[in-house]
């Protein structure tokens, strides 16, 4: 006779969930992840934030240290310039080039032209001081170069005389001649001393010269 067998009872499969069963097990170090990168990124937003602003103040010390340099060498360039022009300038401001104008010294220097080389009289007549306007390519900066014309008449013995009058001039100042004709006047007359040779004195020419006196000053205005 056949046997038969037992008849086995299966148990219901459980139905886990992870989040009833298994998040509560992890949810600590999910917590602890998120807050450690949370706080990873706040630092690395802090870090590029300092980065960025140090490196900011190290372009503008940068800046700083090349303007600093460049100033220094342009010191140094100015210094050596004055150097090579100080002796120059020196000069022309002895001479009455720089600065305000001496009229009364040009007055006082033809007077000692003409008395030390015994010319005939002379006749002269200034106007009033002028800007000059200078070629655009001449930079001037805060300076500005002026003139003051002067008409000039003298009776002369010979050609030789307003050369050496001109040359004299230079002394104390710096001129620039416009015009100047020359006209003979006749033939001179002979006065003698008794014993001595005769020597011409009546003047033999006529000189008319326009000139102009020259200095660099101050700009005053337009």
């Amino acid at each position: 006779m056949a046997q038969s067998k037992p008849f086995l009872k299966q148990e219901p499969v459980a139905h886990r969930s992870f989040m009833k069963d298994d998040f509560p097990l992890v949810r600590k170090a999910f917590l602890t992840l998120g807050i450690s990168l949370l706080l990873s990124a706040a630092f690395i937003g802090i870090s590029r934030a300092i980065l960025l602003k140090q490196q900011d103040a190290m372009n503008r010390a940068q800046a700083l240290r090349n303007d600093a340099s460049n100033k220094l060498r342009q010191a140094e360039t100015d210094k050596r310039e004055i150097q090579d022009y100080q002796a120059k300038y020196m000069q022309l401001r002895e001479r009455g080039f720089v600065g305000e104008e001496r009229r009364l010294d040009w007055v006082e220097h033809i007077r000692h032209i003409q008395e030390s080389r015994k010319f005939l009289p002379i006749a002269y007549a200034f106007s009033a001081q002028q800007p000059i306007q200078t070629d655009p390519g001449v930079l001037t900066g805060s300076l500005e170069l002026r003139g003051s014309k002067m008409k000039l008449q003298a009776d002369l013995l010979h050609e030789l005389d307003l050369l050496n009058f001109m040359d004299d001039l230079k002394i104390k100042g710096l001129y620039t001649v416009q015009a100047c004709t020359l006209k003979r006047t006749g033939t001179p007359a002979l006065s003698s001393v008794e014993g001595a040779a005769e020597t011409p004195r009546s003047p033999r020419l006529a000189a008319e010269c326009t000139m102009y006196w020259l200095t660099l000053g101050e700009r005053t205005g337009s």
